[in-house]
């Protein structure tokens, strides 16, 4: 389970750097200072992060540096930590997690006299679809998962009495499709005749954190002969080990030992030694060797391998762990190559890309009712309250607080008047007259909800704001609470993974042309119709004013890439999202290429 350990990360600057943990013994010198910034979930997540931490404690114990931890919950948060990180005295700073890549590439490149390593770095490419180089001081630390995932699959084959094991991915993406690859290579090198289920749980990002669906796959799985289930899926693997304990099955786990999920039903789990990573960059960088560029960690490096302990020696024969481990002893000396990759097509129809622009609408229309009704139970709970004391703040405190996407919210008088504001970084805004707001307007003319038109907040990223009514204990029309959010930061952790892995180009559009969201943060903020980006593209701007006068519809364009001579010919899908009657037109686009005629 999750420890409540958190410090969060805020302005101003002198805050910064409070989750100061633990310093090194006393030296002659400067000791070196480290600065790790968690991914989302913290300290105590039982993986990535636990393993982070732990193998920087190693350093601590072993070189001598000075170790802060810093957890944050938001993205605009994340940002500012980097950013404030960067202009500290820490010598090097590590991001445990993909989420880090681009940011660490673009601050590596503003600060040269710093160090960076990026954990499960995201590789990117160019045009010519070669690896896009990294800064020189910026070391982006990659797992040959396919290696360790190679040796589970023989262990499962091997031991497999029902000659069938299965194998359950989170989200169906390269990173994961290279365990699946290894897990196959392995299973028919410890078994030829073996038959392995495989199936992701989604194609989104909530693929890894929804167990309901792990355990759905994987109970169907066993039901179909499996007796050995491999799972690569996050959170969702809790529930292929709640199907394991009750069909009495075997399970296999990921990135640390979990053999507590199911005790005794846990042949192994392949271990992606994240601590060794980090051990080793903070190393290189006290000893003064440390390059940049991207760093691989397989079994030669004692990146990855998998458990044989006390725990599940009952469950693997000794001649099948002999057989493992000339297995292994093959891949680390050379002989063998695990394959990496495996024959794949995300996008194979019109129908799929229709059903992926469902999915995506679902997730973006369902993140914005519950921002929506959180708010909604802000305003009854501030019915008849002060809306400057404290049972304000401690409303405004909470949502906040459940909410990783709002930039403040705040209580806000019944002719205008900011009266509290939440987080206190932002509480200089508290009286500030907003009354002649097109969205103010509104709530003052109906008392209804309403959601504002995006524009540039004064905290940096574009934003919109939710406005609730507050009514008195009489009724009567008393204020409202708010949100400001960033869309951009809402919507990149759900289309952000996505975009990233298909052959596809995601936006989000307000019916007057202009840019929420796009993959390309660069368009964000422009209006397709009067932007002179666009005025070279007018099969585009013909699609953009179809899209802003429908609900949903199809269509195709012109264009052309950026060096390119041949127009390309794309097929767009689009739907709405809306809150208290605003329209987003949620669009998504293909080659026509890329797709089954």
């Amino acid at each position: 389970m999750k420890k409540v350990w958190s410090i969060f990360l805020l302005l101003p600057v002198s805050l910064a750097f409070l989750a100061i943990v633990r310093e090194a013994p006393a030296q002659d010198r400067t000791p070196l200072k480290v600065v790790l910034v968690f991914d989302v979930g913290g300290r105590g997540d039982g993986g990535f992060n636990d393993a982070a931490y732990n193998g920087l404690e190693k350093a601590v114990a072993d070189l001598g540096v000075k170790a802060v931890y810093v957890e944050h919950k938001r993205n605009l948060e994340l940002d500012r930590t980097l950013a404030e990180a960067a202009v500290s005295d820490a010598a090097m700073i590590i991001g445990v997690g993909m989420a880090f890549s681009e940011r660490l590439t673009k601050l590596a490149a503003q600060y040269p006299g710093k160090r960076f390593a990026c954990i499960d770095y995201h590789v990117r490419y160019d045009d010519r679809g070669l690896i896009e180089p990294l800064p020189a001081n910026l070391a982006g630390l990659t797992f040959r998962e396919e290696e360790g995932s190679y040796l589970v699959g023989a262990l499962a084959a091997l031991t497999s009495k029902t000659g069938r094991i299965g194998f359950v991915g989170g989200m169906d993406n390269p990173i994961i499709r290279r365990f699946q690859a290894g897990y196959l290579a392995g299973a028919s090198a410890g078994r030829p005749d073996i038959r392995v289920l495989s199936k992701y749980a989604g194609i989104t990002g909530h693929a890894f954190n929804d167990p309901q669906q792990g355990y759905r796959i994987a109970a169907g799985m066993y039901r179909q002969g499996a007796d050995v289930i491999y799972h690569a899926s996050g959170p969702t693997g809790a529930g292929v080990f709640r199907a394991a304990r009750e069909m009495k099955r075997l399970a296999i786990g990921v990135d640390m030992d979990q053999s507590a999920q199911a005790p005794g039903l846990v042949l192994t789990s392949m271990t992606k030694h994240v601590d060794v990573a980090v051990y080793e960059s903070v190393r290189s960088c006290v000893e003064g060797n440390f390059s940049g560029g991207l760093k691989s960690f397989g079994l030669k490096e004692k990146g990855v391998g998998f458990v044989y302990n006390d725990g599940n020696r009952k469950l693997i024969p000794a001649d099948v762990l002999d057989r493992v481990l000339a297995l292994q002893a093959r891949i680390v000396a050379g002989e063998v190559t695990v394959p990496g990759v495996i024959p794949h097509r995300p996008v194979h129809s019109r129908k799929e890309l229709r059903d992926l622009l469902s999915t995506l609408h679902a997730e973006i229309q369902g993140a914005l009712d519950r921002l929506d009704g959180d708010l909604r139970r802000s305003a009854g709970k501030l019915a008849g309250a002060d809306p400057k004391g404290g049972d304000a703040r401690d409303v405004l405190k909470e949502l906040y607080g459940a909410n990783p996407y709002i930039i403040d919210c705040e209580t806000v008088s019944d002719r205008g008047i900011m009266l509290a504001v939440e987080p206190p970084v932002h509480r200089a805004s508290e009286g500030a007259d907003i009354s002649q707001q097109a969205h103010m307007v509104q709530l003052f003319k109906t008392h209804r909800p309403v959601l504002s038109a995006s524009f540039r907040s004064v905290e940096g990223p574009d934003a919109v704001v939710i406005h609730h009514p507050v009514f008195s204990g009489e009724r009567r029309f008393a204020g409202s609470v708010s949100a400001l959010i960033a869309p951009e930061y809402l919507l990149a952790d759900i289309i952000g993974p996505v975009a990233s892995n298909l052959p596809v180009d995601i936006f989000l559009m307000q019916t007057d042309g202009l840019v929420i969201y796009d993959v390309d943060t660069a368009q964000i903020g422009r209006n397709v119709f009067t932007d002179p980006l666009y005025r070279p593209f007018p099969n585009l701007i013909a699609l953009a004013r179809r899209v802003a006068a429908r609900r949903e519809g199809t269509g195709v364009y012109r264009f052309y890439q950026q060096g390119g001579k041949t127009p390309v010919m794309n097929v767009a899908y689009w739907r709405t999202v809306s809150l208290h009657g605003v329209p987003w037109r949620l669009v998504i686009t293909c080659e026509r290429g890329s797709l089954e005629r």
